[in-house]
């Protein structure tokens, strides 16, 4: 039997989970990476993203929408509907160290940045809608005035890849050409992550 050189083992009396959250990748992983393309196995996080094609859905809905201002409208109306109190944009214009980040991909986003906060998180409710492009959660409702999954999307004039953080225990990062989030596909285009 020849032995794969460039496979680290792990000592057997270890627990699987531990060794896993040490990095450790599992032999099966490896081996299913081999033959398998477009997957990530060890990406932390549940699926997550908007699921239509979204490079020619979002260019329509760009055209729909077509200046930064109406997106900074956009924003704040989902800060009204949220029922927040306060809501501040802060241009950065920092470009960030890449020695801390999840992936290699994530390299190219550490650049300016506009980051808006306001001080209500998303209801499970609001995280299911903006993944939905066609309607959203708000459709029928008239004490919301934004369009969550619809208006939202007119980030995409300043980013590729918009995210957010809600109750400081929700990322989520939406990812249409699935190049920067870690395990996005072109079938799950984006990564949740809960517990953070």
């Amino acid at each position: 039997k020849v032995k794969d050189t460039t496979v680290k083992y792990c000592h057997a009396d270890i627990p699987r989970e531990v060794a896993v959250k040490l990095g450790t990748i599992p032999k099966r992983h490896k081996a299913l990476e081999r033959y398998a393309s477009n997957i990530c196995f060890t990406a932390p996080g549940t699926e997550f993203g908007q699921k239509e094609k979204l490079t020619s859905r979002i260019k329509s809905i760009l055209n729909a929408y077509p200046s930064e201002k109406e997106m900074l409208k956009e924003l704040l109306q989902n800060a009204d509907d949220a029922k927040a109190t306060e809501v501040c944009f802060v241009f950065d214009p920092r470009q960030h160290p890449v020695d801390r980040i999840f992936d290699e991909k994530w390299s190219p986003l550490q650049g300016p940045a506009l980051c808006v906060f306001n001080n209500q998180p998303f209801t499970e409710d609001d995280v299911r809608g903006i993944q939905n492009l066609g309607k959203g959660t708000k459709e029928g409702n008239p004490c919301k005035t934004g369009q969550y999954g619809i208006g939202f999307n007119s980030v995409y004039h300043i980013t590729d890849c918009p995210s957010f953080i809600s109750g400081n225990d929700i990322l989520c990062i939406f990812d249409p050409h699935a190049r920067y989030a870690p395990g996005a596909t072109s079938i799950s285009p984006g990564r949740m992550f809960r517990d953070l």
